[in-house]
């Protein structure tokens, strides 16, 4: 059987597949969709090729590679850097130990001495009210000069003064008892004499004696109660009349005026340090400067010598005072004795409580030779220094150590003079290591210092471009 219309060319038959779907027409085909798989699955995208073994072997070998760059790129340098490390600290630890040496000072005077001190007034006192009451008058103010005796404030005190009246009236009534007391106990005395008379030829009996004696002993007793009262009564008023001259309050010696404490109409009361003080007084024309001065300088301050002192306040001027007195004993903890000094202060420069440097000149001949202190070997052997000997070992020498000066100790026992001494010695030092030798050319010896080149005259000097130019 022929085709209807035999013009529209019919698709071939491995390219046509049944419909299944809905509609479907029984002796129709539908094209096969070109962007499914090759499984028959629908869909608008085509699955991966898998990747051929070939090149999984190309990209693990270049992932290889690409790792062995990276890490000889860093483990040469590291590796060559660690070499060169090694190869210095072994050129190091073969390597002599390079020391700085010092000669041993010949005697000399004692350097200055100069310690921290603070200035303190001659003489500081508080005054306290001696009488309770009310200021009723101040007469100074702060940084008053006043003299001694001057009067200084007044304070009202009613209840002390009706006190003393009241002291006064008793002892009035106390002088006319006493008075009275006094008449009694003579008529008492004469009474019994009479009757101790008139006894004796028997005018009157031994009983009417008897009442006479006992009242004879009676005024005796009066009499002295009574003059214990006026005694008495006078100490009372002579209290309250020294409590009514304490109302005026006077300045115990001449001074500046360094603090005042109340203000007039203020209630005081009699107290010593139990509150403020009324006034404080300081005497600063003489400045008074407590050192504490080493040991090894001790024995060298005398009463009377000069001495200086120094503030910030004023730099480059220097205050002259003496050495006034010691404490004459060495401090067992600090290991110095405490010293005053007292500076002069007309001009009022200096003021109380100034911390300066008291400075002092010894003047006094050293017959030992001085080293650094930092050249002490401390040890179970003893007190020791590294000595470098003429072939460059190191040697240590017991000394024995005069006084200590500081960042310089004496040294009175074991060195002659002219050794070189390492001036820090370190903990790899040992007998008989050889070691570099540096010197200051100021600590070598007179022999071995260089002569010094004489300068070349203006024709001798060789001429430089720069100069020729100009």
């Amino acid at each position: 059987m022929t085709d209807v219309n035999p013009t529209i060319p019919r698709p071939p038959a491995d390219e046509t597949r049944p419909y299944s779907g809905p509609g479907r027409d029984e002796g129709h085909a539908v094209a096969k969709n070109n962007h499914g798989s090759d499984h028959g699955q629908e869909g608008p995208f085509k699955d991966l090729e898998p990747i051929g073994t070939g090149k999984a072997i190309l990209f693990a070998a270049i992932f290889v590679v690409m790792f062995a760059v990276l890490f000889v790129l860093g483990f040469i340098p590291r590796h060559n850097a660690r070499g060169e490390a090694e190869k210095e600290v072994a050129d190091v630890a073969n390597d002599k130990p390079v020391v700085g040496v010092a000669r041993p000072k010949p005697p000399t005077v004692f350097p200055t001495l100069e310690v921290p001190g603070d200035a303190q007034a001659f003489q500081i006192t508080s005054i306290y009210p001696r009488a309770s009451g009310y200021l009723k008058r101040r007469l100074v103010d702060i940084g008053d000069v006043v003299k001694e005796g001057q009067l200084l404030a007044e304070i009202d005190t009613p209840e002390v003064e009706a006190q003393l009246n009241a002291a006064k009236a008793q002892l009035q009534l106390a002088n006319a008892t006493g008075t009275k007391a006094k008449d009694d106990y003579d008529l008492a005395e004469a009474t019994y004499q009479r009757y101790e008379n008139f006894a004796k030829t028997g005018g009157v009996t031994q009983q009417q004696l008897d009442e006479k004696r006992s009242a004879f002993t009676s005024a005796k007793s009066t009499l002295a109660g009574a003059e214990a009262s006026v005694r008495a009564g006078e100490a009372e008023v002579q209290r309250l009349t020294a409590l009514i001259g304490f109302t005026q309050i006077t300045a115990p010696f001449a001074g500046t005026i360094t603090t005042r404490g109340y203000d007039v109409g203020a209630l005081l009361s009699a107290n010593n340090g139990g509150g403020r003080e009324l006034f404080q007084i300081a005497q600063i024309d003489t400045l008074r400067v407590f050192v504490d001065v080493p040991q090894s300088y001790a024995t060298f301050m005398k009463i009377g010598q000069p001495v200086r002192f120094a503030v910030s306040n004023y730099p480059g001027k220097i205050f002259d005072g003496f050495i006034a007195r010691t404490s004459g004993s060495i401090n067992q903890a600090s290991r110095t004795m405490r010293v005053e000094a007292d500076f002069p202060n007309k001009e009022g420069l200096l003021y109380p409580g100034m911390y300066g440097t008291l400075k002092y000149e010894a003047r006094q001949k050293m017959e030992d030779l001085v080293i650094p202190s930092s050249a002490l070997v401390f040890g179970a052997e003893g007190m020791r220094v590294a000595v470098v000997d003429e072939q460059d070992k190191v040697r240590f020498q017991k000394i024995t150590v005069g006084a200590d000066l500081g960042v310089e100790v004496q040294v009175s026992h074991g060195l002659k003079g002219g050794e070189r001494i390492v001036a820090n010695p370190g903990e790899r030092l040992v007998d008989g290591l050889a070691v570099k030798v540096i010197e200051k050319a100021d600590d070598k010896p007179a022999s071995a210092q260089a002569t010094p080149e004489k300068k070349p005259t203006d024709a001798q000097k060789p001429v430089t471009a720069e100069a020729a130019a100009r």
